[in-house]
């Protein structure tokens, strides 16, 4: 099952389709979230919304009201009780069809695996603080690091600051604190980044390759991945501290406590 514009509807039912006059198909015109279902429940539901909502303002895209996208999700997690661990996509377009859809998700198992990418990103884009459909370069840098046997790519900005992956914000821990570049530096405002700075967990900071070369341990952390140890970039191999394990249990207990934080 799956949820299109105002109501729940089979996958199979080829009559309700998106139109190919959809801009969103066509330009590139609209917003995601991703979202990670536990249980039948979403994980910090109304953030993802505030953003989707966030992110219409920019565009000027009509966005369904914050109840309306509620009730769309929890419906569609009531439609497909056999999702335990899930992940569901909103996707808004300009042309105002509204698609949500949930499948199953494994969790990541092994550190990521990051090779650097080499054409850098400007920090100053207005897209660059929201989730657009218009995923171009992103995918680019996805795909090179795949073809490169990594999971993903570490991007950087024009002024040769660190930024994020290609699907995650990064973290770094340095001087035993962990730190992440700030928005200033280009990175999308990723919920779980949001949570654990909020939580006195992580501050912003500038970050440059060679300090994270040197610091005692990377990780990814995303809605999907939560937090993800980075391993290797660029072939060379590092160490992933107990900090690692320590950050990612203190998220996912606080979050056990509170799906909707």
């Amino acid at each position: 099952m799956l949820w299109l514009n105002d109501q729940l509807v089979d996958e199979s039912d080829t009559h309700l389709l998106l139109p190919v006059s959809d801009r969103s198909f066509l330009l590139g015109e609209g917003l995601f979230e991703t979202i990670l279902t536990i249980g039948g429940k979403s994980v910090a539901l109304d953030r993802h919304i505030n953003r989707l909502h966030e992110g219409a303002q920019t565009l000027g895209i009509t966005s369904p009201t914050k109840d309306a996208i509620a009730i769309a999700v929890t419906s569609l997690l009531h439609s497909t009780p056999e999702i335990t661990l899930g992940r569901m996509r909103i996707t808004l377009s300009s042309s105002q069809n509204f698609l949500i859809t949930h499948q199953p998700y494994k969790e990541w198992s092994d550190p990521a695996r990051l090779v650097t990418y080499p054409h850098p990103f400007n920090a100053k884009s207005p897209l660059q603080k929201v989730k657009s459909t218009s995923y171009g370069e992103y995918l680019l840098a996805y795909k090179y690091g795949q073809e490169r046997g990594a999971d993903d790519a570490l991007l950087f900005n024009t002024d040769d600051g660190v930024m994020e992956s290609s699907t995650a914000n990064i973290i770094a821990l340095i001087g035993g604190k962990w730190v992440t570049p700030p928005l200033s530096a280009g990175p999308l405002p990723g919920i779980t980044r949001e949570l654990l700075i909020e939580w006195g967990e992580l501050t912003e900071r500038e970050l440059i390759f060679e300090e994270l070369q040197r610091c005692e341990s990377m990780a990814l952390i995303s809605s999907l991945r939560s937090v993800q140890p980075i391993g290797e970039i660029n072939g060379r191999k590092y160490k992933t501290s107990g900090k690692v394990e320590e950050i990612s249990t203190l998220y996912k207990r606080t979050l056990a406590g509170n799906l909707n934080p």
